[in-house]
């Protein structure tokens, strides 16, 4: 299989870490959208990131379809969404929640480094950071992973990738350390093996 996209994508990074932690091979291309557009269009004809290629040529689009594909492969056993209720609504619950932090997140950086500084529209950036802000607030609230064990389910996953997302886009127009839980699930997890070796800056190390 091969992975379309750079780790400094909170989405083309959890769908790597899945790939990881549930033993399955890959190829990985670093393309961006704003640097190799046309190559992107080539297997997602938006031109947007992540796209899995499977080995029979098949092209995945956007990370929750490929993280779905992944769970039907591997079956309910190993799948890293619950495959039965109510935990699946619950795991579904935190992660809309999760997506949509990295949805506005990436809203308020691309208003600050896409645009000129005189055609910045803070009005709008100070918009999407409220909704950053109320979504960790909620997630710090809401989200323990369940004790049965260290398994890794797609919740800390992404949860775990966000908040390494947002210290990097961001941590100097957000309070990370107000969020005390997602705080200790980054530490917990971060530099594992299996986070360490999607870490963003190894993008910049293949330049």
């Amino acid at each position: 299989m091969i992975l379309i996209g750079r780790f400094l994508s909170p989405y083309t990074r959890r769908v790597a870490v899945s790939l990881n932690i549930l033993g399955m091979p890959f190829e990985r291309r670093p393309l961006t959208a704003w640097h190799n557009l046309e190559d992107v269009r080539e297997v997602n004809p938006v031109g947007r990131i992540p796209a899995l290629i499977l080995d029979d040529g098949e092209v995945l689009f956007e990370s929750s379809a490929i993280l779905d594909h992944l769970d039907q492969v591997v079956g309910p056993g190993r799948a890293l969404l619950p495959p039965r209720e109510p935990d699946r609504r619950a795991d579904l619950r935190i992660l809309a929640v999760g997506l949509g932090v990295m949805d506005k997140a990436a809203a308020a950086r691309y208003e600050m480094v896409m645009r000129p500084e005189d055609k910045i529209h803070q009005p709008w950036v100070d918009h999407n950071l409220g909704q950053v802000r109320s979504g960790l607030d909620w997630l710090n609230a809401h989200f323990s992973p369940r004790p049965a064990s260290d398994d890794l389910p797609q919740t800390v996953i992404t949860t775990v990738v966000m908040y390494d997302f947002l210290n990097i886009a961001l941590g100097d127009h957000l309070e990370m350390d107000r969020y005390e839980s997602l705080g200790a699930l980054s530490r917990k997890w971060r530099e594992t093996d299996i986070f360490r070796e999607t870490h963003p800056d190894i993008d910049t190390k293949q330049e």
